[in-house]
Protein backbone atom coordinates (compact mmCIF):
# COMPACT_ATOMS: atom_id res chain seq x y z
CA UNK A 1 0.00 0.00 0.00
CA UNK A 2 1.21 3.42 -1.04
CA UNK A 3 1.83 5.90 1.41
CA UNK A 4 0.72 9.51 0.53
CA UNK A 5 3.83 11.19 2.44
CA UNK A 6 2.51 15.13 2.07
CA UNK A 7 -0.61 13.96 3.71
CA UNK A 8 0.73 11.80 6.44
CA UNK A 9 3.37 14.69 6.99
CA UNK A 10 0.49 17.59 7.32
CA UNK A 11 -1.65 15.77 9.58
CA UNK A 12 1.45 14.90 11.70
CA UNK A 13 2.54 19.35 11.62
CA UNK A 14 -1.12 19.71 12.41
CA UNK A 15 -1.53 17.61 15.36
CA UNK A 16 2.24 18.76 16.55
CA UNK A 17 1.58 22.68 16.57
CA UNK A 18 0.87 24.49 19.83
CA UNK A 19 -1.54 27.52 20.40
CA UNK A 20 -1.98 30.00 23.41
CA UNK A 21 -3.31 33.41 24.30
CA UNK A 22 -6.09 35.39 22.24
CA UNK A 23 -7.07 34.18 19.30
CA UNK A 24 -6.57 36.86 16.61
CA UNK A 25 -8.56 38.30 13.20
CA UNK A 26 -6.14 38.60 10.72
CA UNK A 27 -7.66 40.03 7.69
CA UNK A 28 -5.02 41.31 5.33
CA UNK A 29 -2.17 41.39 8.13
CA UNK A 30 1.88 42.29 7.65
CA UNK A 31 3.11 39.36 8.32
CA UNK A 32 7.20 39.69 9.27
CA UNK A 33 9.70 36.97 8.76
CA UNK A 34 12.59 37.05 10.80
CA UNK A 35 15.62 35.61 8.94
CA UNK A 36 17.76 33.26 11.49
CA UNK A 37 21.40 32.95 11.77
CA UNK A 38 22.95 30.48 9.47
CA UNK A 39 24.12 27.12 11.67
CA UNK A 40 25.41 24.07 10.43
CA UNK A 41 22.58 21.79 10.72
CA UNK A 42 20.05 23.84 9.06
CA UNK A 43 21.81 25.86 6.66
CA UNK A 44 19.89 28.33 4.53
CA UNK A 45 16.53 26.83 3.32
CA UNK A 46 12.93 28.01 2.22
CA UNK A 47 10.52 28.63 5.04
CA UNK A 48 7.53 30.68 6.21
CA UNK A 49 3.95 31.54 5.78
CA UNK A 50 4.60 33.75 2.37
CA UNK A 51 2.59 30.66 0.13
CA UNK A 52 -0.58 31.29 2.29
CA UNK A 53 -0.08 34.87 2.93
CA UNK A 54 -2.11 37.32 0.82
CA UNK A 55 0.00 38.97 -2.21
CA UNK A 56 2.66 41.39 -1.02
CA UNK A 57 1.89 41.06 2.83
CA UNK A 58 5.16 39.34 3.68
CA UNK A 59 8.31 40.95 4.27
CA UNK A 60 11.63 39.25 5.07
CA UNK A 61 14.21 40.65 7.83
CA UNK A 62 16.79 40.30 9.46
CA UNK A 63 17.38 41.43 12.73
CA UNK A 64 19.41 44.23 13.60
CA UNK A 65 22.90 43.06 14.86
CA UNK A 66 22.64 40.44 12.50
CA UNK A 67 25.38 39.12 9.93
CA UNK A 68 25.25 41.30 6.80
CA UNK A 69 23.12 38.81 4.15
CA UNK A 70 23.75 38.40 0.17
CA UNK A 71 20.42 37.35 -0.04
CA UNK A 72 18.26 40.48 -0.02
CA UNK A 73 17.28 40.39 3.30
CA UNK A 74 16.88 44.16 4.57
CA UNK A 75 17.75 44.82 8.82
CA UNK A 76 14.77 44.88 10.71
CA UNK A 77 14.09 48.43 12.25
CA UNK A 78 10.74 48.18 14.70
CA UNK A 79 9.86 51.36 13.88
CA UNK A 80 9.57 51.27 10.18
CA UNK A 81 7.71 47.98 10.93
CA UNK A 82 5.24 49.25 12.93
CA UNK A 83 4.74 52.08 10.35
CA UNK A 84 3.90 49.64 7.87
CA UNK A 85 1.49 47.58 9.79
CA UNK A 86 -0.06 50.78 10.76
CA UNK A 87 -3.98 49.66 11.19
CA UNK A 88 -3.46 46.24 9.85
CA UNK A 89 -2.97 43.01 11.69
CA UNK A 90 0.81 42.04 12.71
CA UNK A 91 2.16 38.69 12.37
CA UNK A 92 5.93 38.49 13.55
CA UNK A 93 7.58 35.10 12.62
CA UNK A 94 10.50 33.61 13.48
CA UNK A 95 12.79 30.79 13.42
CA UNK A 96 14.46 29.34 17.18
CA UNK A 97 14.03 32.84 18.47
CA UNK A 98 16.30 31.76 21.14
CA UNK A 99 19.31 31.30 19.25
CA UNK A 100 19.50 34.77 18.92
CA UNK A 101 19.40 38.35 21.19
CA UNK A 102 18.89 40.20 18.32
CA UNK A 103 15.50 38.42 16.90
CA UNK A 104 14.28 38.58 20.91
CA UNK A 105 15.13 41.91 20.96
CA UNK A 106 12.46 42.71 18.11
CA UNK A 107 9.66 40.73 18.59
CA UNK A 108 10.15 42.36 22.47
CA UNK A 109 10.08 46.01 20.72
CA UNK A 110 7.14 45.29 18.54
CA UNK A 111 5.16 43.38 21.27
CA UNK A 112 5.35 46.43 22.99
CA UNK A 113 4.39 48.73 20.99
CA UNK A 114 1.76 45.89 19.35
CA UNK A 115 0.54 43.90 21.99
CA UNK A 116 -1.92 42.62 19.73
CA UNK A 117 1.03 40.71 17.32
CA UNK A 118 0.84 37.38 16.73
CA UNK A 119 4.05 35.09 17.31
CA UNK A 120 4.43 32.54 15.35
CA UNK A 121 7.80 30.31 15.91
CA UNK A 122 8.35 27.70 13.37
CA UNK A 123 11.60 26.16 14.81
CA UNK A 124 12.04 24.74 18.47
CA UNK A 125 9.87 26.93 21.46
CA UNK A 126 12.75 27.40 23.78
CA UNK A 127 12.10 31.21 23.81
CA UNK A 128 8.79 33.06 24.04
CA UNK A 129 7.72 36.57 25.53
CA UNK A 130 6.24 37.28 28.73
CA UNK A 131 2.29 38.58 28.50
CA UNK A 132 -0.91 37.54 26.74
CA UNK A 133 0.35 37.37 22.99
CA UNK A 134 -1.09 35.45 20.32
CA UNK A 135 1.58 32.11 20.33
CA UNK A 136 2.18 29.39 17.96
CA UNK A 137 4.37 27.12 17.99
CA UNK A 138 5.02 24.39 15.11
CA UNK A 139 8.10 22.86 16.02
CA UNK A 140 9.44 22.86 12.69
CA UNK A 141 9.84 24.84 9.18
CA UNK A 142 9.14 22.60 6.60
CA UNK A 143 6.23 23.63 4.57
CA UNK A 144 3.96 21.34 6.04
CA UNK A 145 4.40 23.09 9.23
CA UNK A 146 3.70 26.47 7.74
CA UNK A 147 0.31 25.23 6.07
CA UNK A 148 -0.31 24.45 9.61
CA UNK A 149 0.14 27.51 11.18
CA UNK A 150 -1.44 28.97 8.31
CA UNK A 151 -4.25 27.03 8.72
CA UNK A 152 -5.13 27.96 12.35
CA UNK A 153 -4.13 31.94 11.21
CA UNK A 154 -6.76 31.72 8.66
CA UNK A 155 -4.62 32.54 5.57
CA UNK A 156 -5.54 28.93 4.32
Amino acid sequence: MAVDRARTGLAAARRAVRVSGPRRTLSHPVIIEVEPRENIAAGRFGWGLGPWAPTGSVRRVRALGGPPDGAGTAPADAQAILAVAAGRPLVAVVRDAHRDQNTRSLVEALLAARPDLVLVEMGLPLWRPSGGTSYLATYGASRASAQAAAELLGLA
